[in-house]
């Protein structure tokens, strides 16, 4: 039986690499259980865009830097992305997938660029024309925090606000080199989640996307999330549906997640968590949740769904292998998956106050009164 076992977890786990394989072939890191639901934006496909239409959006960029003027001084790429609006409104390009609707986007940023006679480099458009900001924590990481700038760099961002806290390198340096925008510096170590809650004290933008300084996440990634926010989510999570194992094999952080989900009575959003970045804000939810009660996600979270808030996922990025390990999060048994944990039983005694200890599973059953009134 023993041996059958095993052989069942080693074709598990060969299945679930075929999966990851798949899904980025295709372009969409979307889960399976995803598939059946409505999405807060439109998956990645790998639909090819019409060479007609990539012509037309050349010969438009070009047309937009001609014929347009930045009379509010927004600056070359904030400007080249409110006159990509326009056309891609009139166009219908909101019905491509990604891949499509990079395509098409990046030929328009190509005419604008040429007839401009400036050089953005490979810059990345973004369906809105909402204000976007970026809050970035970072601790120790100097050698990633040039990466992640560099994506960031690619977008229309009308903000930038880096949190660097308890750094023994040159990350704050790097940060305020690099970043173009505002860099807090804490000397000694904030904790898990305070440097999100500060960035999102500051910011002032109608759409604020969230990022760690661990790794980059590509432009592009970050699309639909900033897309899903302009069509009227208020929390738009990472989906990281496709990175996580078969039930028997998963860890008490996931296992806690979902329950979490199911006790919000949002089953489908599975073991998804504003734990997990890359994810982005509407100023709405910014405002009903409060900077405070980003500290601990969960509890923020639990805010947004019982206020209300629309609350979806938006892409799934993979952060769960390339999340930098570190003596405090490795091992199934670490610092930080007790603090996770913790954070998910403090957002369940938020619910048991307003909801009562059995939340909104009420005993109709038992009648408890038979024997006298049971201690509590």
């Amino acid at each position: 039986m023993g041996g059958l076992r095993k052989r069942r977890n080693r074709m598990t786990g060969r299945v679930r690499k075929q999966r990851l394989r798949r899904y980025r072939r295709r372009g969409t890191l979307r889960g399976r259980r995803a598939l059946g639901r409505k999405a807060a934006a439109p998956a990645a496909v790998t639909t090819n865009s019409d060479p007609g239409m990539a012509l037309r959006a050349f010969e438009a960029g070009r047309e937009a830097s001609i014929h347009s003027s930045d009379t509010e001084n927004a600056g070359p790429l904030k400007w080249m992305n409110r006159c990509w609006n326009d056309w891609a409104d009139a166009n219908r390009v909101s019905g491509l997938g990604w891949s499509a609707y990079h395509d098409i986007a990046g030929k328009f940023a190509a005419g604008f660029q040429s007839a401009a006679g400036v050089r953005l480099g490979n810059v990345v458009l973004v369906p809105t024309r909402k204000t976007i900001g970026a809050v970035v924590t970072a601790m120790n990481e100097e050698k990633a925090i040039p990466g992640v700038m560099e994506q960031l760099g690619r977008l229309p961002l009308d903000e930038t606000i880096v949190v660097v806290n308890g750094s023994a390198d040159q990350t704050f340096w790097s940060a305020r080199k690099l970043s173009g925008g505002i860099v807090v510096h804490y000397v000694r170590p904030l904790g898990h989640d305070v440097g999100r809650a500060i960035g999102a004290k500051l910011a002032r933008a109608d759409i604020v996307l969230f990022l760690d300084g661990d790794f980059p996440i590509f432009a592009e990634h970050l699309v639909p999330f900033i897309h899903a926010v302009e069509k009227g989510t208020d929390v738009a999570l990472n989906d990281i549906t496709p990175y996580i194992d078969v039930f028997a094999s998963r860890d008490p952080v996931t296992i806690v997640k979902e329950m979490l989900n199911r006790a919000l009575g949002r089953e489908e959003l599975a073991a998804n968590s504003l734990t997990a970045v890359p994810h982005a804000l509407s100023r709405k939810a910014l405002d009903t949740i409060g900077c405070a009660n980003l500290m601990v996600p969960p509890k923020a979270q639990a805010l947004a769904i019982r206020n209300g808030l629309r609350v979806d996922t938006a892409m799934s990025v993979d952060v769960i292998s390339k999340n930098r390990v570190r003596d405090k999060n490795s091992g199934r048994d670490n610092p930080v998956s007790h603090l996770i944990v913790g954070d998910h039983l403090e957002a369940l005694e938020l619910l048991m106050r307003t909801d009562g200890a059995r939340l909104r599973d009420a005993d109709n059953i038992r009648n408890r009164n038979v024997l006298g009134r049971a201690t509590s």
